[in-house]
């Protein structure tokens, strides 16, 4: 499975994308379609589109126009999507959307028209204008065009056409991380690796798997290995990936850690007490460093747990006791802003 794939077959939002887009070109509505910039295996998108839509339109055709940002919409749609006849037959006596929307007798009205290259707010309202005229017009026709405007511009402004929009949300990266990581197994520190390429990916699915399929490479230097895929890697558009200086990188990284092993320190911290509840009370009560006592042994933090085990000879494990020392370390280092290495995190209990 490709990680196009995972994303559109198996994440939420991405999912319902094609299936509102899906039911509008099944419903003959034209639409406005709002979707960043960085959009995700975009092709992808535009191939499943199609293979859904030949489920109940056979006998449409889906033309694709690339706008240029300068020729009058009306003016592109008469001279690409029509004949030289319909095109000599337009008289300038009224506009462009009118006249096809009068036509029924035009291959126009067979197509589902999509529309890229709208960037801004004025090239959108140019095209919800010729959209307004050509749907006036054509009320009475048994069969019409269907447009969808592929916009990627800021927040729309209001407008009489339907609208979708998508926005990469962090619950859908979090999902795809952890998938692609699964499909990927080239490390065994799966939880880490995904949670790792989301702090640093964000909302860029694209760049989350760039990283992910680093593997270990990626684990045991983050920080190396990000800027390398920013510098030498590209989505599968072209386009770049947005830069990150070291520090970005590292916050980032840190931000992961913090996440994801602060819940593992502390679960193990209520394990140790919980097992070891006899032997810690006999060493209270003890002074905070703030002069707080503290009589019951759950409300012990790493540190003082580290002195109780160091000043009461043989009452805990080994093993346990080694690895109280190891979490107060992560602990400490993770509290000022500080990040773990791949090896301290392999020793971490229950990581």
């Amino acid at each position: 499975m490709t990680p196009a794939e995972i994303w559109w077959e198996q994440v939420g939002n991405a999912l319902r994308l094609l299936s509102n887009v899906t039911n509008h070109l099944r419903d003959c509505r034209s639409t406005i379609l709002h979707l960043p910039t960085a959009f995700p295996w975009r092709q992808f998108f535009y191939d499943a589109i199609e293979r859904r839509r030949t489920r109940f339109s056979e006998s449409r055709r889906l033309m694709t126009l690339e706008w240029d940002g300068m020729c009058d919409p009306g003016i592109q749609v008469l001279d690409e999507l029509c004949t030289m006849e319909v095109r000599a037959e337009y008289y300038p006596g009224m506009t462009r959307g009118a006249y096809l929307g009068s036509r029924d007798d035009i291959v126009l009205c067979d197509y589902y028209v999509w529309v890229t290259g709208i960037h801004s707010k004025t090239q959108l309202l140019q095209w919800n204008e010729f959209i307004d005229q050509y749907e006036r017009a054509a009320q009475k026709l048994r069969k019409k065009a269907v447009f969808i405007l592929e916009y990627d511009g800021p927040d729309m402004p209001p407008t009489s056409m339907e609208q979708l929009s998508f926005v990469l949300e962090d619950y859908d990266c979090r999902v795809f991380c952890l998938e692609t990581a699964t499909m990927l197994a080239n490390s065994a520190q799966r939880a880490y690796q995904a949670e790792l390429a989301l702090s640093i990916g964000g909302a860029d699915p694209e760049l989350c798997f760039a990283l992910l399929d680093q593997g270990d490479r990626f684990l045991r230097d983050p920080i190396a290995v990000t800027r390398k895929v920013i510098a030498d890697t590209r989505a599968s558009d072209g386009r770049r990936f947005s830069p990150m200086d070291e520090q970005q990188i590292i916050t980032a990284i840190w931000k992961a850690q913090l996440v994801l092993f602060f819940p593992i320190l502390e679960q193990f911290r209520m394990d140790f007490v919980l097992k070891y509840r006899d032997q810690i009370a006999r060493s209270l009560p003890i002074w905070e460093s703030n002069g707080d006592q503290i009589t019951d042994p759950l409300d012990l933090e790493i540190g003082p747990l580290c002195y109780i085990i160091g000043s009461s000879s043989g009452a805990f494990s080994t093993v346990d006791s080694e690895a109280i020392r190891l979490c107060r370390k992560v602990r400490n280092t993770l509290a000022h802003n500080k990040i773990l290495s791949l090896e301290e995190i392999r020793c971490l209990p229950g990581s």
